[in-house]
């Protein structure tokens, strides 16, 4: 099977949940015996050098701060005709004819204005890869935001988005969401096509080495990320200062890409270290005793969640936070949604190390027994030949 990839950004280097998402997938389909390219938005606020990418890989740089009229003259949203490029257009259309692909698989909502583009010059099934219901991570943030001016604009966002995924749900020939939650929700929403869902999925390694640092709480995600922004403002303001009151040996890190200098000066407590990106996000992890998640806004799963719960390290989440991942709060993680019983977790992992261990074993089976990469990408390349046969079938019987 030859599959093509359109993703909003390089899934490569993995420094980001979504990068890792798209790419892990990819290279899994790859190991699956799939023929698989990529053409990649390379926008400027996200912008890498790709380098010694796995698999072959076109990208296009755009500047996703600029619209033009004509595309929001279209009735487009504005978050998504900043993804709107005729040159992306072109490299589809130069892709298609020469690679021949027998599903284009699209990683973002973002990205579906480009379907007539794949229909008018392949006979490919197109299928929407989901990482998220886009809206609901705005409406989250509406909920969350105390500005009324703010309370607007962001309400008007998550409405014109809303109805740009209803409109648009049924535009793919099948959709892939990372959730079951998320797919309950497409269907509540009308979507009428096939669907299977695939979680992000982990290739569990060795165990480290060497035992976490004393002490060490941890967080980590893309801090360019509203809802990731929303979280360490309120880790900063609401959680620390009761653990540090519990733990006053406790000691903070901040981690995560493309954190704007306002949030840079928010981070700064007593025990709180800022660290920005990381060149690997794995060794972070490792160091920390507890992992931390608190996210009051979003969809999908976080990946960083997975990948600590991968290293045997023992996660405080909210219940977003632990979203799309089939856990249980006091067996492999810990889920709390307000601030003293989030607190408490925390303080609970750092003063019980046996209890830290065991929620952390725990984890680490739930890992490797429901979300190995390789047995989700076959199951996904099983759904899309029942999903090749199941179109041809329609197209012979008229």
């Amino acid at each position: 099977m030859r599959i093509l990839l359109l993703t909003p950004r390089p899934p490569w280097p993995p420094i980001d949940g979504g990068r890792i998402a798209m790419g892990r997938l990819a290279e899994g389909l790859l190991r699956a015996g799939a023929s698989v390219e990529i053409v990649s938005l390379n926008p400027r606020k996200h912008r890498v050098a790709v380098v010694q990418a796995p698999l072959p890989m076109q990208t296009i740089d755009i500047d996703t701060s600029r619209v033009v009229g004509p595309a929001l003259s279209r009735g487009t949203p504005f978050i998504v005709a900043r993804f709107l490029s005729g040159e992306f257009h072109d490299a589809i259309r130069a892709a298609l004819p020469r690679f021949k692909p027998d599903v284009v698989q699209i990683e973002s909502p973002f990205l579906l204005p480009y379907v007539a583009t794949v229909r008018e010059e392949s006979g490919a099934r197109v299928v929407l890869r989901s990482l998220n219901v886009e809206f609901r991570i705005w409406e989250g943030l509406v909920r969350n935001e105390r500005s009324a001016l703010r309370r607007f604009a962001l309400r008007r966002v998550a409405a014109s988005l809303r109805a740009y995924e209803v409109r648009q749900l049924n535009t793919a020939d099948a959709i892939v969401p990372i959730s079951t939650e998320d797919g309950e929700e497409f269907r509540r929403l009308g979507c009428m096509r096939p669907m299977h869902v695939v979680p992000c999925g982990i290739t569990p390694g060795d165990l480290p080495a060497n035992a976490p640092e004393s002490g060490t709480v941890g967080f980590i995600g893309s801090l360019d990320f509203r809802p990731n922004q929303e979280a360490v403002m309120w880790i900063v303001d609401e959680l620390w200062p009761r653990v540090i009151e519990r733990a006053p040996e406790a000691h903070l890190s901040i981690a995560g890409s493309s954190a704007p200098d306002w949030l840079r000066r928010h981070a700064a407590g007593k025990n709180i270290e800022f660290l920005g990106t990381v060149d690997d996000a794995r060794a972070f992890l490792t160091r920390m005793s507890v992992v931390i998640a608190p996210l009051f806004a979003g969809g999908g799963m976080r990946i960083k969640v997975l990948e600590a719960m991968a290293l045997a390290r023992p996660v405080v989440a909210t219940t977003l936070g632990a979203g799309g991942i089939d856990v249980e709060s006091d067996r492999d993680i810990i889920i709390a949604d307000d601030v003293m019983a989030f607190a408490g977790g925390v303080t609970r992992l750092l003063r019980e190390p046996g209890t830290a261990a065991r929620i952390g074993d725990a984890a680490r089976n739930t890992v490797r027994d429901r979300y190995d990469n390789d047995t989700l990408a076959r199951g996904l390349l099983r759904f899309y030949e029942s999903l090749l046969r199941l179109m041809s079938g329609v197209i012979r019987g008229g």
